[in-house]
């Protein structure tokens, strides 16, 4: 690069790049402790209802709703769809941030099983092209404002400064870490953090106390430890993917109000089964194992993967990440029993390897072992970490993410909802597709598991 051949401006840009994503993280800091503090207040007043879970069906009606038919070109509220915007260099609207941080907060305050992580990173991307378009900047610094605001609202809102601030970088292409955006990214991942921090905003932290003696047994047992969540990964993912077919479905046979109510009933369902500790935002189901407590099921993790399929397939609106931090946890720890390990350290363990499985981010998870656990865990996080990233393939929990050639892996190609999702068929071409849904939904039941050998070419 020329640029690296003119020392002067190599250090203007340093100094311009400083500046730019300090600003960044102050802002996306001082909004993620907004949205966070709203959401704790939102759920500590939903505590106080018995049963509160019973309005869900209502609830995700009115978020499907207003998500869908307010402003219907503005749909940028979810990680998949930044994903796509970033590496499309295309912007963000204004109308996104707000659906973003406003039904966000409706779903999981209701009982939703969505995570908080995608409301402030989807913010902090969509506040960050607002910003680099009224500075005029070319549509490569766009974009990498735009990493810089992910990476901050990431890393603001769990605490994690460099693995948020990696997880901007590598969440966008499988293969690829976008390195000349990386000194920007961690300023503002650095600088997000401590304005949260300032703001009172608390974060899950779980130090282990434990030096394992190293043996080709216990290393072994994390191998298979690795193994088995990249398959809790792929049962995530897979699950997530027959939902919203199922869904898309329902809704082609009856209308939005239906398939809402529906999807509402069916967590009602499940959380009075089993416990509403698997609905919402669920966080003590991710302190619970990490402090060593027992489990509630050793299945926990299987009705966190159901519930939380079944919010977004039914029109909820949240992140990922969350939940899959809660089945993470709860899986390592159902574990622990069979593998005779302590029940702490694999829940530990699966909450970082699982991240990295179904998101794709192997480095991030392992660097976010360090800054949640601990340096202990980190050798053997890693080993897990790289495992179930291997082990998942060509699948994503993100269908958007871009796949280099050089990776080793392939994804398939997302499928869309089609235009008049939610409305009533009447002629002979809706019905014509109901047909092909059909056949699609009993594809998608018997072979969902069945990898898809499609090539996405790297752009």
């Amino acid at each position: 690069m020329k640029i690296l051949d003119k020392p002067t401006q190599n250090v203007l840009n340093i100094i311009k790049w400083f500046l730019l994503a300090t600003f960044i993280g102050v802002v996306i800091g001082t909004l993620d402790a907004v949205f966070l503090k709203t959401l704790d207040n939102a759920i500590a007043w939903r505590n106080k209802i018995p049963y509160f879970y019973l309005g869900l069906p209502l609830a995700l009606y009115i978020v499907a709703l207003l998500s869908r038919r307010t402003a219907p070109h503005d749909k940028d509220y979810s990680t998949d769809a930044i994903i796509k915007k970033i590496n499309a260099y295309r912007p963000v609207s204004f109308i996104s941030i707000l659906k973003g941080f406003v039904l966000s907060i409706v779903t999981m305050s209701t009982g939703g099983s969505a995570g908080k992580e995608a409301p402030c990173a989807d913010v902090g991307a969509g506040v960050s092209s607002i910003l680099s378009r009224f500075l005029h900047m070319s549509l490569e610094d766009q974009r990498k404002m735009m990493i810089c605001g992910v990476s901050a609202g990431f890393a603001g809102v769990f605490g994690v400064p460099i693995s948020g601030a990696l997880f901007g970088l590598e969440v966008l292409w499988v293969g690829h870490i976008f390195y000349e955006v990386m000194f920007p990214a961690l300023v503002a991942g650095i600088t997000a953090f401590q304005v949260t921090s300032f703001l009172g905003v608390n974060y899950i932290y779980h130090p282990l106390h434990f030096v394992p003696v190293f043996s080709e047994q216990f290393f072994l047992k994390m191998i298979i430890a690795g193994m088995f969540f990249g398959l809790v990964s792929i049962l995530f993912i897979e699950i997530s993917k027959m939902m919203r077919v199922v869904f898309r479905y329902i809704a082609r046979r009856s209308n939005l109000f239906i398939t809402c109510v529906f999807g509402g009933v069916l967590l009602i369902g499940i959380g009075y089964a089993t416990s509403p500790l698997y609905l919402g935002l669920g966080i003590a189901g991710i302190d619970g194992p990490l402090s060593g407590a027992g489990l509630q099921s050793p299945f926990g993790f299987l009705y966190k993967i159901l519930t939380t399929s079944i919010t977004f397939a039914a029109g909820g609106i949240g992140g990922v990440v969350t939940p899959i931090f809660f089945v993470g946890a709860q899986a390592g720890a159902m574990l622990a029993d069979f593998m005779n390990v302590d029940s702490a350290t694999l829940a530990a363990l699966g909450l970082v390897a699982v991240l990295a499985g179904a998101a794709n981010t192997p480095l991030a998870a392992s660097i976010m072992a360090i800054e949640l656990f601990g340096p202990q865990i980190a050798p053997y996080a890693t080993v897990a970490c790289v495992i179930s990233f291997l082990i998942t393939g060509q699948q994503s929990m993100y269908p958007s993410q871009r796949i280099s050639w050089d990776s080793g892996k392939t994804i398939d190609t997302p499928h869309s909802l089609p235009p008049n999702y939610g409305r009533r068929a009447t002629d002979k071409a809706p019905v014509r597709a109901r047909k092909m849904l059909a056949k699609q939904l009993w594809r998608e039941l018997t072979h969902h598991l069945v990898p898809n050998n499609k090539n996405d070419s790297s752009k």
